[in-house]
């Protein structure tokens, strides 16, 4: 139960994290500051910043919604969430691989690192790791 709420709180933290690199976006004329002494603007402004036509950032506020709800709604009502156990593990597998490429891409392609975004590639490798270690769990339920 306490990695579920670890899991919401990850969730949560992740999306207010991906609706702050969508506001920077827009205001292009804002200061980004990186707290590691990247280059967060021109990460966020390069060319990968869409995939399929969509901003990654824009995919990353869906995703950490959709896992905040869903582990919050294992929290509120475990006996009816049993069902969620195998999606929840294949999304959470998916956006840390995507996150990953992510990563591959800014350190690879980009050469220059956004310390935000490698923050939301820490968030999005708890959360896999932890439904990992619960899935058995909501299956046994």
């Amino acid at each position: 139960m306490i990695e579920s709420l670890v899991i919401v709180c990850l969730g949560l933290s992740g999306f207010f994290l991906a609706l702050y690199l969508r506001w920077k976006k827009a205001h292009k004329s804002e200061v980004f500051v990186c707290p590691l002494r990247g280059n967060c603007t021109e990460v966020i402004h390069s060319d990968y910043a869409h995939f399929l036509g969509m901003p990654v950032e824009l995919i990353g506020t869906m995703y950490y919604l959709l896992i905040a709800i869903a582990y919050a709604s294992r929290v509120l009502f475990p006996s009816q969430t049993i069902s969620l156990a195998a999606p929840l593990l294949l999304v959470s597998t998916l956006a840390m691989l995507f996150s990953a490429y992510l990563t591959f891409i800014q350190v690879v392609m980009i050469r220059k690192l956004c310390t935000w975004c490698l923050l939301s590639a820490v968030f999005c490798l708890c959360i896999f790791l932890l439904s990992v270690q619960i899935a058995p769990t909501l299956w046994q339920s």
